[in-house]
């Protein structure tokens, strides 16, 4: 079996030993260690003859500088690395690769090769773009490929094409009369220029859920509260939207029925009445009453006073509501064995399973399995809060007015979950005061979204108008709804322009100004990818013309393919024509 050397060059730190393992192992390293000299090994087919590569790493730095040419002697091909995130990897090229090469090795073909090219986009530096690296290898006559170690992106064919060019380079090495690489005496056909990689669209990222953390600060805020506890003697606010949609229990008591009642069942079985509560006859209560004013009338914001029995202490209770808020009761490490114990207690007097099932973890010291259960039940909460409330009257205490739609909400679920509400409703614009509101700038549709959102974490986006909602969520800042509505956006444009860009019903182009106009930054960066990786197709569109700005120069400096690889396949057929290469890596 022959052997080929192939020796990777370039600066400290621009990928060239990632380059090695990723090809070699097919996965990315953890940790970066500066490389010393190292070498690796690789069997490949060329031509049907099997042949051993043997790669050859080497160190950049200049403390090396005298050691690392004794690696070059016998190198069939250098591969010259930079990073696309380093200028000045790249200017090195010129100064100090070439020069160090062709002075101890004279005529050995050189692969220039950009690495990290995942970072495009996400780098906060400059990255030299595919144009600028062709056509700096193109005046420094080297071939020229772009990599991503950490992706797998074009890995395997930087490889491929470094060994079909060291072994049909014509180097005395390989030459031999009549042998395998004198192709029966004909004129050898070099490869077409390289196909740069489109690269990968940008990721929209998801924020993370705030809605625990949100209905955690509302049992903090006495704001809209619809009930006060009277527990050991003290007083704890609270609102009923949020405890009716956390439990049944709590349903019973303030006369809701529960979400999975049986609908056959007679009106009021599934209610506690009062009058049990009073007597003492429910575990857990102690009484129940309106609050009313001095002269007997009912107060502006009525509210029930419920007294919880003896035998659940205030400590415990605020265990109790702050799992019915979030999900999880807030207990710290120093609580003792005998409050966990009191709390499993009332979970079962107050028929909370869940909460009891988060005690017992505590208990067993597997703690860790609760913030999987806190995440359940904030879903659960959310879709019982969505049927019981969104829309309905019951303890609303807001109305909506979009055109001749009226919209039922709870300021607390509102202001508890929106900046924009809290602050409409703070008692500084006149909306504070109003009991209906006009809401002009959205749809009944994309509002009763936005609302659902705000309600439950989820939106009905695939069933209505993404973009629309989308907008909403921007007038009532709602970051993590635009990041729902732009992952969706993308995945519909991607079905939507299947079968063909050009003829697809889609307006990216126009997509992308909206997105730009809505601050939706993830959904503008997909959108200028989306286009400048099939600009030669969005060209044919008639709102092509509305480009302009920094879209038409993102898009005409992005273009895929670039315009230098074009100019170079039309120079490469024009002369070699459509003929078939001799030489290919299997």
């Amino acid at each position: 079996m022959q052997n080929l050397k192939l020796v990777v060059v370039g600066d400290g730190a621009v990928g060239k030993s990632c380059l090695l393992i990723s090809y070699t192992t097919g996965s990315f390293p953890g940790n970066y260690v500066p490389t010393v000299f190292d070498n690796y090994s690789n069997s490949v087919m060329v031509a049907g003859k099997p042949y051993n590569l043997g790669l050859f790493d080497t160190a950049g730095q200049e403390d090396y500088d005298r050691l690392r040419p004794l690696s070059y002697p016998g190198a069939d091909i250098f591969l010259v690395c930079f990073s696309v995130e380093n200028r000045d990897a790249l200017e090195n090229v010129a100064d100090k690769w070439i020069p160090e090469i062709v002075h101890h090795m004279p005529n050995t073909p050189i692969l220039l090769v950009a690495t990290k090219i995942d970072l495009r986009g996400s780098s906060q530096r400059s990255c030299v773009s595919f144009d600028e690296g062709f056509k700096f290898a193109q005046k420094h006559n080297l071939e020229y490929t772009e990599t991503s170690a950490l992706h797998g992106t074009n890995v395997k064919d930087c490889f491929e094409k470094a060994v079909y060019m060291s072994v049909c380079s014509g180097t005395k090495k390989h030459k031999k009369k009549g042998g395998l690489f004198s192709f029966g005496g004909k004129k050898f056909v070099p490869r077409p220029p390289e196909m740069p990689p489109a690269g990968k669209a940008p990721w929209i990222e998801i924020q993370t859920s705030t809605i625990a953390n949100n209905l955690g600060k509302a049992l903090e805020q006495p704001s809209y509260s619809d009930v006060t506890f009277i527990v050991e003697g003290k007083s704890i606010l609270a609102h009923k939207v949020v405890l009716c949609s956390a439990s049944n229990f709590f349903c019973r008591v303030f006369g809701l029925k529960p979400p999975d009642q049986d609908t056959g069942s007679s009106s009021k079985v599934w209610n506690f009445t009062w009058e049990d509560i009073n007597e003492g006859k429910i575990a857990g209560l102690a009484g129940i009453l309106d609050v009313v004013t001095p002269d007997g009338s009912s107060c502006d914001k009525p509210t029930t006073q419920v007294t919880i029995s003896e035998d659940i202490s205030y400590k415990t209770f605020r265990h109790v509501l702050e799992f019915l808020y979030t999900g999880l009761p807030n207990i710290t490490e120093e609580a003792s064995m005998e409050d966990i114990v009191a709390l499993r207690k009332a979970s079962s007097t107050l028929r909370l399973p869940q909460l009891d099932d988060i005690a017992k973890n505590l208990q067993n010291e597997e703690e860790f399995l609760n913030p999987s259960i806190g995440t359940f039940l904030n879903d659960q909460t959310g879709q019982r809060t969505k049927w019981l409330f969104l829309n309905r009257q019951a303890l609303s205490d807001i109305k909506f007015k979009i055109e001749e739609t009226t919209i039922h909400a709870h300021k607390i679920m509102l202001t508890s979950r929106c900046e924009f509400m809290a602050g409409m409703f703070s008692g500084v614009f006149t909306e504070s005061s109003k009991d209906e509101i006009r809401i002009e700038d959205a749809s009944p549709e994309c509002f009763l979204a936005l609302l659902e959102y705000l309600y439950t974490d989820h939106a009905p986006i695939e069933e209505g108008d993404a973009v629309g909602i989308m907008v909403a969520a921007d007038r009532y800042g709602q970051e993590r709804l635009k990041n729902l509505c732009e992952l969706y956006i993308t995945k519909g444009v991607d079905v939507a322009v299947a079968n063909s860009i050009a003829e697809a019903h889609v307006d990216v182009i126009g997509l992308l100004h909206t997105a730009q106009m809505y601050n939706t930054t993830q959904l503008a960066a997909w959108c200028l990818h989306f286009i400048s990786s099939n600009f030669l197709a969005f060209q044919q569109r008639a709102e092509f013309k509305t480009l302009e700005g920094e879209n038409l120069k993102y898009v005409s400096e992005n273009r895929w393919p670039p315009v230098s690889y074009l100019e170079a396949m039309e120079k490469y057929n024009a002369k070699y024509g459509q003929k078939e290469d001799k030489c290919k890596v299997q």
